[in-house]
């Protein structure tokens, strides 16, 4: 759902384990890196799509985005681009 995307725009990336169950745990996993700009109107789309900037790119995790969803993020990417 997301071949628009060159492989440049996935990227290795950590996860980390939440709400302090296991500080400092780091878990590998892939992200897409967009442009930071994206940022904003996809946390405010419906529905909200969170991700992180850093070096100036927009990296949304996959860790968490289970395969059914694909599409649906997909369409959130395209709707603000």
């Amino acid at each position: 759902p997301l071949r628009c995307l060159s492989e440049k725009d996935v990227v290795e990336s950590v996860a980390v384990v939440g709400g302090g169950g296991a500080p400092g745990c780091e878990l590998p996993s892939v992200a897409l890196a967009l442009p930071a700009r994206l940022a904003l109107p996809l946390r405010l789309g419906d529905p909200a799509v969170v991700g992180r900037v850093s070096g100036g790119r927009l990296l949304l995790d996959l860790r968490s985005v289970p395969p059914e969803l694909d599409d649906d993020l997909a369409e959130s990417v395209r709707a603000c681009t």
